[in-house]
């Protein structure tokens, strides 16, 4: 296109197909449509990479000793694709941690479709739950490390605990509690902790370490469930 004075003016259309959104193409060009999946999937390939290698190095090596640039040249990317997915090492160490809590948390509440006041199952169901964490073993001992070098890490796994608690609740009567009501701060604070040391527990088992090695941890722990349980169960 030329302008009256015979110079060569450039078409604006190409500058606003190269500016449209997704939502502005709306898949209604199969081309563009195409791309945005393969981009998709790409973006999410190597997301999957970087997590695989983390767990790979993390587990060889140990949480601290493990750099980015580690991890990166392990899933064979670039920084920069690193971070267009994760902020830091500590973001990629949570989100490690949702992924374990997304096989955890079904393994506590199941004893919530079960006659929890039994002892024969409580025990049975604290050895599930500690031979899943078995399984486990390596990314428990990293998210422990990670636990102990990141500041603020542990206050972003509390809120999964607190799901924990409220879930519990639904199905046992001494874990329905309203930690804001004055009434319930106390055994909601007891309710927490023992979900918190049945999962710390679990977790140093898993690593072989500490007491949690005795296998009269798991009948102690049921002792203790058991005594929450029917202590506070206010419709038993």
């Amino acid at each position: 296109m030329y302008h009256r004075s015979g110079q060569l003016m450039r078409s604006r259309r190409p500058m606003r197909r190269a500016c449209m959104n997704d939502e502005e193409t709306d898949g209604s060009d199969p081309r563009m449509a195409g791309l945005l999946a393969f981009n998709q999937q790409r973006k999410q390939d190597s997301r999957e990479k970087l997590l695989a290698a983390s767990v790979r190095l993390f587990c060889k090596h140990g949480y601290g000793a493990v750099s980015i640039d580690d991890i990166t040249a392990e899933a064979a990317v670039s920084r920069i694709t690193f971070y267009r997915h994760f902020t830091g090492k500590a973001a990629l160490a949570l989100e490690l941690f949702q992924q374990a809590a997304a096989d955890g948390a079904p393994r506590m509440l199941a004893i919530a479709t079960r006659d929890y006041r039994d002892r024969a199952t409580v025990v049975e169901w604290l050895r599930e739950f500690f031979e899943g964490d078995r399984v486990l073993g390596g990314i428990l001992r990293v998210l422990a490390q990670a636990n102990v070098e990141e500041a603020g890490f542990t206050q972003q796994v509390q809120p999964y605990l607190y799901q924990l608690v409220g879930s519990l609740g639904r199905k046992i009567p001494a874990f329905d509690l309203e930690p804001a009501l004055p009434a319930d701060q106390k055994r909601w604070v007891k309710a927490w902790l023992l979900v918190y040391t049945i999962m710390d527990q679990s977790n140093h088992a898993a690593s072989d370490a500490g007491v949690a090695r005795n296998p009269m941890m798991i009948e102690v722990l049921a002792d203790n469930f058991l005594d929450f349980v029917l202590t506070n169960d206010r419709h038993g």
